[in-house]
């Protein structure tokens, strides 16, 4: 189904822009016009199997990084270096 861009084996399904159809393309290129730029991060391709979860995934992700008093992007820092802290990964 799909493959991975990097040289690591992909672990779970995943539909890529170019393989997306009906409600995962509807959803991609929703996000793709949310973040202004023509991938859609990995994140969510983690749920494109399931449209379902894909939206939820998508809504989340507005509803706690969209609005409040800090900018979005103030928002990701934190998470970045909460991640980093945590020592992960992604």
């Amino acid at each position: 189904m799909a493959t991975s861009s990097r040289n690591s084996p992909v672990r779970i399904d995943i539909v890529q822009e170019s393989e997306a159809r009906d409600e995962t393309k509807a959803l991609y290129d929703e996000i793709q016009a949310f973040f202004g730029f023509p991938a859609v991060p990995d994140v969510f391709k983690l749920a494109s199997t399931r449209p379902d979860f894909l939206r939820v995934m998508f809504e989340g992700y507005k509803a706690m990084f969209g609005g409040g008093h800090l900018p979005r992007q103030v928002k990701e820092m934190i998470a970045t270096v909460v991640s980093k802290t945590n020592s992960c990964a992604y």
